[in-house]
């Protein structure tokens, strides 16, 4: 089965069986981790139980009791055994103390609820592995936490309890005291040195830090209890006033011993706690490491099963590719001085031998076959074609083509010798010659242009030369045509884009020609009355001329054209100097129109003199014009510009928002947005914009009125003119049948710049 699977997947399983071995390593590991972290988790478990158990215990110690407390306690141990007991067979011990506790209530005593107690505290630390810890520090803690203060607090209660009951002539009572000192005292002792031994096994000082403060007033209680039980005392037996002390003394130790004892607790938490996050930590820097080393030996494994895969897999595709294709040009790749590399380096060079073998081969045959289909193949060929000897230049053998357009008689004379030579010349030079033109001679004489190519050739054992000849007086003559026809278009384009240009300075000018035809009303007469005495003038001036040519002219005939000039000249003054003063009142905004001058202008009496000289159209249209503009906004900026936006938005809503005839009002106004710009409404009452055309409203060449002559361009400049010249912003708002208002804003002082956007 083996033997049938490609090296490449043989590697492939070797490299799945290490990973699967270092996978089944690192789990192992993992699970090592796992039995020391739910072991700490064991402990943790066992602290919490213990603490409910130590909460019923003093519950069962309190002097004043407040009622239902014992109930609650016993409540609270039995739910801590439900949810914590499992594995620790605590229940029997745990309803075994309920009735001691219970009695509590009904005037029992103490002792047996105390011993109770005990015995589930032991057999907790027993069965939850803290009588097991491992590290010193949490181990000490652990004796104090399970050993020493349970001891301690039941020898407490039973010292208590002899304190109450005995007096100074019962002898047994003594020695019970007396054997009670003395366990108090060992259990003292351990306590020291568990909390000791604790501090010591402690590397980071924590746990000194926690409990010593601590623990000194429970030492000070215990060296004031042993005080009060002194040698003498006992012996002489307690006075009523002793046995208070001593219980006071017994009252005070217990206090403390529960501050200590839940203190103790508290840090054997953390101490474990800090264990368990030890050895998670360890457990991710171990998977880490045993990643990194996975991770390293996978890829040298890859590394390795690729170097050797790889050649014998492209050797095999090779193989089989020379099987196929019979190529004896293809070649193995690989560089490596193993035994694959030395491998490759035999198969090439058996594939280079039966490539040079096959060569010889194929050449020799090639030569033999060329050799004949030489001849067919240049009488085959239905392009003109010559074989010219190199050594005399003569035409040793022409094709049907070639003799029927030079003739059999005229291969001999059918290019002029320097031409030929010429192209000899340029063979050698570069190997081939393509694409040679020069003037030949066809079958009649008659001279043609013709496009040449030539290569060498042996022809019939002779270094030759072998010309294609192709005629081209249509090509030529097509050449020409193309070039007249592309300087025709260049032409063309020129000179639309110089109309483009002109069309649109023609629509910029398209409000100052409006400005001249309102007025042209106004200079008709004079105009007319100068045109026709300039025509007079000019008739006379023809007359007298071909009576001068035809030497009729007399002297009154020439003092008639001296009479006629003056009295013209006379009329064509007086009627221009009353059209220049006419003209002269809208000067200002015409100069504007066609100026880029900058300059300082007042708003409010320059936009009356933009409507002075649309006074003639607005009068025509019949149509209402309002202005609300504050006096005195002064502009330093580019008049010209703004005359022309407002002359074409005016004009715009004569011509769009009222055509038909139809009447209404424009109102333009203007104030500041802020001390920096200035905004200039232009608003009519007309038909308004439909709203799919308000988007393309500033576009070149958009016009709704094509047929009435419209160029789709006024908006376009406007546009062009406030975000070119005055650098601001144009919005439209627009409603059929309600109308329109554009919105201009510009900076009040145009931007010092040294050469201007002028749209």
């Amino acid at each position: 089965m083996l033997s049938r699977i490609k090296v490449s997947h043989k590697l492939l399983l070797i490299y799945a069986l290490d990973m699967i071995a270092v996978i089944f390593l690192g789990f192992s590991l993992a699970e090592e981790k796992f039995l020391s972290i739910n072991f700490a988790r064991r402990e943790l478990v066992g602290i919490d139980y213990i603490a409910s158990a130590r909460e019923t215990l003093f519950a069962a110690l309190a002097s004043e009791r407040p009622p239902g407390l014992i109930e609650e306690r016993v409540r609270d141990l039995r739910e801590a055994e439900t949810r914590l007991g499992a594995g620790m067979e605590t229940a029997g011990l745990v309803e075994a103390a309920v009735d001691p506790l219970r009695s509590l209530d009904h005037g029992g005593g103490a002792a047996p609820a105390i011993a109770a107690l005990h015995r589930v505290i032991a057999r907790i630390g027993d069965m939850s592995n803290l009588i097991l810890d491992p590290d010193l520090d949490s181990y000490y803690t652990m004796s104090l936490v399970v050993l020493r203060f349970p001891d301690l607090v039941e020898t407490l209660s039973r010292l208590r309890h002899e304190s109450t009951v005995s007096t100074g002539s019962e002898m047994g009572g003594h020695a019970t005291l007396a054997v009670l000192q003395g366990q108090l005292s060992a259990i003292s002792k351990g306590i020291e040195d568990d909390l000791a031994a604790g501090i010591r096994g402690n590397h980071d000082g924590s746990l000194k830090l926690a409990l010593s403060d601590r623990f000194a007033p429970l030492s000070a209680a215990l060296i004031r209890l042993n005080a009060a039980m002194a040698p003498e005392v006992i012996v002489d037996g307690l006075s009523a006033q002793e046995r208070s002390q001593l219980t006071g003394a017994v009252n005070d130790t217990l206090a403390e011993a529960k501050s200590s004892w839940t203190a103790a607790s508290t840090e054997l938490n953390r101490l474990i706690g800090l264990r368990i996050d030890g050895f998670f930590l360890r457990m991710y820097e171990h998977f880490a490491l045993a990643g990194i080393l996975l991770s390293v030996i996978l890829t040298l494994v890859l590394m390795v099963a690729r170097r050797i895969a790889k050649p014998i897999a492209d050797l095999a595709q090779v193989a089989d590719q020379v099987r196929i294709n019979n190529d004896y040009s293809l070649r193995a790749r690989w560089d490596s001085g193993d035994e694959i590399g030395r491998l490759v380096i035999a198969f090439n060079t058996m594939l280079e031998r039966l490539q040079t073998e096959g060569a010889r081969r194929q050449e020799m045959a090639a030569q033999a076959r060329a050799a004949e289909a030489q001849r067919e193949l240049i009488a085959a060929i239905s392009t003109p074609l010559l074989v010219v000897r190199l050594s005399d230049l003569a035409v040793i053998h022409a094709n049907e083509p070639a003799e029927a357009l030079l003739g059999s008689e005229g291969t001999g004379s059918w290019l002029p010798r320097v031409e030929l030579e010429r192209l000899i010349t340029a063979l050698g030079d570069h190997g081939e010659v393509n694409e040679f033109e020069a003037e030949c001679h066809g079958l009649d004489g008659t001279p043609f242009w013709a496009l040449m190519s030539a290569r060498h050739l042996v022809f019939q054992n002779q270094d030759a030369v072998l010309v294609i000849v192709t005629p081209i007086n249509e090509r030529r003559r097509m050449e020409e045509e193309l070039r007249h026809a592309k300087t025709g278009a260049e032409k063309a384009l020129q000179d639309l884009r110089e109309a483009q240009h002109n069309l649109i300075q023609a629509e910029k000018m398209a409000s100052l020609g409006g400005l001249v035809a309102g007025v042209a009303h106004e200079i008709n007469t004079p105009v007319g009355i100068g045109l026709t005495g300039a025509s007079t003038l000019a008739v006379e001036t023809d007359r007298i001329r071909k009576l001068y040519q035809s030497d009729d002219m007399s002297q009154s005939d020439f003092e008639e054209y001296l009479d006629i000039a003056n009295r013209s000249t006379r009329l064509l003054m007086s009627n221009m100097e009353r059209a220049a003063s006419l003209i002269q009142s809208f000067k200002q905004v015409a100069v504007d129109q066609v100026s880029d001058e900058r300059r300082c202008f007042d708003l409010a009496d320059y936009i009356d003199e933009v409507l002075t000289s649309l006074h003639p159209a607005l009068r025509k249209s019949g149509i209402e014009i309002g202005v609300e503009c504050p006096s005195g906004l002064e502009i330093d900026g580019f008049p010209g510009g703004l005359s022309q936006v407002l002359t074409n938005l005016v004009l715009n809503a004569i011509n769009h928002g009222f055509e038909g005839g139809r009447h209404g009002k424009i109102t333009i106004t203007a104030d500041q947005p802020d001390a920096a710009s200035v905004r200039v409404r232009v608003g009519d009452d007309g038909k308004g914009i439909p709203s799919a055309n308000l988007g393309r409203i500033f576009d070149p060449f958009f016009t709704t009125r094509r047929t009435a002559g419209g160029s789709g361009l006024g908006l376009h400049i406007v546009y062009n003119i406030v975000t070119g010249t005055l650098k601001g912003g144009i919005e439209v708002d627009s409603a059929e049948g309600v109308g329109t208002t554009f919105s201009i804003v510009f900076p009040r002082i145009a931007e010092k710049i040294g050469v201007r956007d002028v749209a």
